[in-house]
């Protein structure tokens, strides 16, 4: 006897069931309704914006969505949580101010301040004015450095927008957002700062310290031992004075070599003999590409009305739903 004559009635049913459920709704949501787009440039159907925004060369504001067609009676009728006709609800989960249905249970919730839905369960996040975006609970306790309007900004590495975006998102100490996949490329390719503002997004004290041992092994030659400069710190953001050394410019605050040149170097005996900014720069690079040791940075997920659900790090923002 074939499996699927030994299974029982009601595993043959519940089978039959879930093929059923995975053809209501597209790749992005499970639902029971079309929009009809009503568009200067298009008017066509659609199961969801993603599904348009990947056909059309243009993007689509899913608030503007007017009708909808119900899949189950073909129905066409103005936007609404249960079909007019045949009763069937279009989601388990409905936002009539986004115009978002879901089968999925994804702890959705509507955030006035973002102005989208976002997933992840509203008790988890908490809404920062100041940010102007969810934020997770914990960093009411602990803190966290605002940056007005941050997520408004598109990523500065891949250029995207962050604040509607279904890819996960980064936060590292200094406050400004990226895509985490463009986070860990940064990582991989050795770049550890900032793009936004050259400040350390990991803790770099294992590179300092080995940076230290660097300078001790490599003195100076005597023509040079005597020169000093004026270094500003990416991390502290304080101006000191130190000995040059092309291996790299020490912070005397932070102990960090996220430094760079604000002029030229000098002689330590208070000689007239001055070096060009602009010459000494080029002939050494006195900035280290590395960022400073900070605290570790934090993760969360930002997505848009129509994201998945945040991952299991407590510092994960909600993404959207």
């Amino acid at each position: 006897m074939s499996k699927d004559a030994a299974a029982g009635p009601d595993e043959s049913a519940s089978a039959i069931e879930q093929i059923t459920e995975k053809r209501v709704g597209c790749a992005h949501y499970k639902r029971r309704a079309k929009f009809v787009f009503q568009t200067p440039c298009c008017n066509k159907l659609y199961m969801c914006r993603y599904c348009h925004d990947e056909n059309e060369e243009h993007y689509f504001n899913r608030k503007s969505v007017t009708e909808l067609i119900c899949i189950e009676c073909d129905t066409r009728q103005k936007v609404q949580a249960e079909c007019e006709n045949c009763g069937v609800r279009f989601g388990k989960y409905t936002c009539l101010i986004c115009n978002l249905f879901d089968d999925e249970d994804k702890k959705q919730y509507h955030c006035d301040g973002c102005g989208i839905c976002r997933v992840g369960g509203r008790d988890r996040f908490f809404h920062c004015e100041r940010c102007n975006m969810c934020l997770p609970v914990q960093l009411q306790e602990v803190g966290h450095r605002c940056v007005e309007n941050v997520s408004r900004a598109n990523c500065p590495v891949c250029l995207e927008d962050i604040h509607t975006s279904r890819i996960p998102c980064h936060i590292p100490d200094c406050g400004h957002l990226l895509h985490r996949p463009c986070f860990e490329e940064m990582l991989k390719s050795g770049h550890y700062a900032c793009p936004t503002c050259q400040t350390s997004m990991i803790d770099m004290s294992t590179l300092w310290k080995y940076l230290d041992s660097e300078v001790a092994a490599t003195p100076m030659p005597p023509e040079y031992a005597d020169y000093k400069t004026t270094i500003l710190c990416k991390d502290c953001h304080k101006l000191s004075t130190v000995k040059f050394h092309v291996v790299g410019l020490k912070c005397q605050h932070c102990g960090a070599y996220n430094t760079c040149q604000t002029n030229g170097f000098h002689k330590d005996a208070g000689t007239s003999e001055q070096v060009d900014s602009a010459t000494s720069s080029t002939s050494r690079s006195t900035s280290t590409s590395t960022p400073t040791s900070r605290r570790g940075s934090s993760s969360f997920e930002h997505e848009s009305d129509d994201n998945e659900l945040p991952r299991a790090n407590p510092m994960d923002e909600p993404p959207q739903a």
